[in-house]
């Protein structure tokens, strides 16, 4: 079998996006602004949860949480219903199908309860939806013949029952039920022609355009994908337009079509990158990549797949920062509820006390003694209070930090993971070097490679997962010697293969009895950190030099030098790096990238002061960067 893209055979399972109008999203929040906390104001909410869950759920997280909480507090079912269900497509969007799950299984029962046809229909496709993404096809088919048993009932939706439909036909084809597949897919196509759904309709053609092109009928794959484009273009979505561009390159690409594949591919990869959908750019990218394999231009091919490495990266980080994100905005709102309920609470509780006490007052307002006594009740009631809302502040700032340091360690953990990753990356490209060049002797000493940067990953992970262990989410500091020359080599093994596939020179220097008095944990973060950030700097044919000696005018420290034969970097850039806070907020130049999640400088500054050092960079354009700090010596 030739060449042929992951994304695609994954294609027949995924339900059609919807084309966001920018006007319309700046209408509905000018509308939200003059709303007052109504019914409508829950179906704004909604509506504005809707329109950004699949493009940006992280942005759209925070209206589902508002329209769900108002939704709670108003009694508003119907809305309550359509808010939960909409929220759920949110965390799944985010990969959180457990609270998605959730979510949506409470909107089922409610809609079940108050008879909602298309509320029952919705729960049980989108419940089927999370199921089947999970892999439980069995649990997936059952909600949908639950979806299916309600479909005719009066108050359906179009849009519900296209959803259920293109799951349905995707779900078929997925479990080599093709009779089934072909079935429910062509209704979806008939049921957007009827509504005049253009985009849906075109998506819907794709999806049978796909089937046929797994089963190797490419000319009516092609036939049919050039009617989606056709359609696709007449919608206007630009969304699907440029996934039906990508469509039609494979199908000529496995055609050997090379030409117009090409053409096909250029269009949607400017398309994409016009309407920001960095999804179809990497796309765009594998095909080019297979289109000049094809044509055995293999450094071209080499290029465009390093281009889809770099942008995949950058999506993954995305993908994970976007989840955090939403996990975070979940417990602030929980926090904030229950800081809500707590604070209710307490207000009828002193209003309630104060009741008690006024009659106390004006019962014993005739006596003096009587008098005395209420004084000295309402003080120690006031002392109490003080205590109580004293003992809560500390408890609450106790909190604030614990979830501080359990963030810091999970972010370094994830940090952490990314050098041995890019160890295997470089031995997979090395692979591909070796067989272009014919290099028999390179290929032989892969699997040593291969079996060292095992060892690493294993080695961080025991390391990482102990360390999170032990100290139950706090960050220890804990020095001992370390030999300076065995820190380095086992650093720059790390990074060896792929520093070989890029053709870059790896080097140490470092006197034999140099040991520094250090964290271990933290010093090989911060070598990690330096050798990842200078690998991706230095361009093929450079050199990286580390290096450890005595501190010039600090005879008790040693001095670190990670220095690379880069791009370099200008003078405003390196007081960004080195001072964010006071850096103006203005976007990097284009030649200086660097992808990341842009955790590894912080934590780098944070562990070089841990050990009473200093972080200092000195750049230039075009003259490579060079990275010092100091750690204590181990006294003899």
């Amino acid at each position: 079998m030739r060449w042929f893209p992951l994304w695609l055979l994954l294609l027949g399972s995924v339900l059609p996006a919807r084309a966001q109008d920018t006007l319309a999203l700046t209408r509905l929040r000018q509308h939200l602004r003059a709303l007052p906390a109504d019914t409508a104001r829950v179906r704004v909410l909604s509506q504005l949860c809707y329109a950004l869950h699949d493009r940006a759920p992280t942005r759209a997280l925070p209206y589902g949480e508002q329209a769900v909480a108002l939704a709670r507090r108003l009694g508003d079912e119907p809305g309550l219903v359509r808010a939960l269900l909409n929220l759920a497509s949110c965390y799944a969007n985010l990969s959180d199908g457990p609270h998605a799950l959730q979510l949506q299984q409470e909107a089922l029962n409610l809609a079940l309860r108050r008879r909602d046809a298309d509320g029952i229909v919705r729960g049980y496709a989108a419940v089927g939806g999370i199921h089947h993404e999970r892999g439980d096809t069995t649990s997936a088919l059952r909600n949908y013949r639950l979806a299916l048993g309600h479909l005719r009932a009066r108050g359906v939706s179009t849009r519900t029952q296209l959803m259920l439909y293109g799951n349905l036909g995707g779900l078929s084809f997925y479990m080599g039920r093709t009779a089934d597949g072909l079935l429910y897919t062509r209704r979806a196509m008939q049921l957007a022609h009827r509504a005049g759904d253009l985009a849906g309709e075109a998506v819907h053609v794709g999806h049978l355009a796909t089937h046929y092109l797994r089963e190797g009928r490419y000319e009516v794959a092609e036939g049919l994908m050039r009617k989606a484009l056709a359609l696709s273009e007449t919608s206007g979505n630009p969304r699907v337009q440029t996934s039906q561009l990508t469509l039609l390159a494979t199908t000529l690409l496995m055609q050997d079509k090379l030409d117009e594949a090409e053409e096909l591919t250029r269009r949607a990869l400017r398309l994409a990158r016009q309407i920001g959908f960095p999804e179809r750019v990497l796309d765009a990218y594998d095909l080019m990549a297979g289109i000049n394999q094809s044509r055995e231009d293999y450094e071209q091919a080499y290029g465009w797949r390093q281009l889809y490495v770099g942008l995949n990266d950058t999506l993954n980080s995305r993908a994970r920062l976007s989840t955090l994100s939403a996990l975070q905005t979940r417990y602030e709102t929980r926090a904030k509820e229950n800081q809500i309920r707590m604070l209710t609470q307490r207000t009828e509780l002193q209003q309630l006390r104060n009741r008690v006490l006024w009659v106390v007052v004006g019962t014993l307002v005739l006596g003096l003694v009587g008098a005395g006594a209420l004084t000295w009740k309402l003080r120690r009631s006031q002392q109490a209070l003080a205590a109580n809302h004293a003992a809560l502040e500390r408890a609450n700032a106790t909190t604030r930090q614990l979830a501080a340091s359990k963030d810091r360690l999970y972010s370094i953990v994830a940090h952490d993971l990314r050098g041995p990753v890019t160890s295997f990356v470089g031995v997979t490209e090395l692979i591909d070097f070796y067989l272009r060049t014919g290099d028999e002797a390179g290929l032989r000493r892969l699997p040593q490679q291969v079996r060292q940067s095992a060892q690493h990953l294993n080695g961080l992970l025991d390391n990482l997962l102990s360390w999170a262990v032990s100290q139950n989410g706090e960050l220890a500091f804990e020095p001992e010697p370390l030999p300076l020359p065995e820190l380095l080599h086992d650093a720059t093994e790390l990074f060896r293969p792929a520093a070989e596939a890029r053709q870059v020179t790896l080097t140490v220097t470092a006197p034999d009895d140099l040991t520094a008095l250090a964290d271990a944990h933290m010093t090989r973060t911060i070598l990690r950190n330096l050798l990842s950030n200078a690998l991706r700097a230095t361009p093929t044919g450079g050199s990286i030099r580390l290096s450890a000696a005595r501190a010039p005018h600090e005879p008790a420290r040693a001095l670190l030098t990670v220095a690379d034969t880069g791009r370099g970097m200008t003078s405003e850039q390196v007081a960004a790096l080195l001072h964010p806070a006071e850096a103006p907020a203005a976007p990097a130049p284009r030649s200086h990238t660097r992808t990341g999640t842009g955790l590894g400088w912080p934590l780098c500054q944070a562990f070089v002061q841990r050990h009473g050092g200093q972080l200092s960079v000195s750049s230039q354009p075009g003259a490579g960067t060079t990275v010092e700090f100091t750690l204590p010596l181990a006294r003899g």
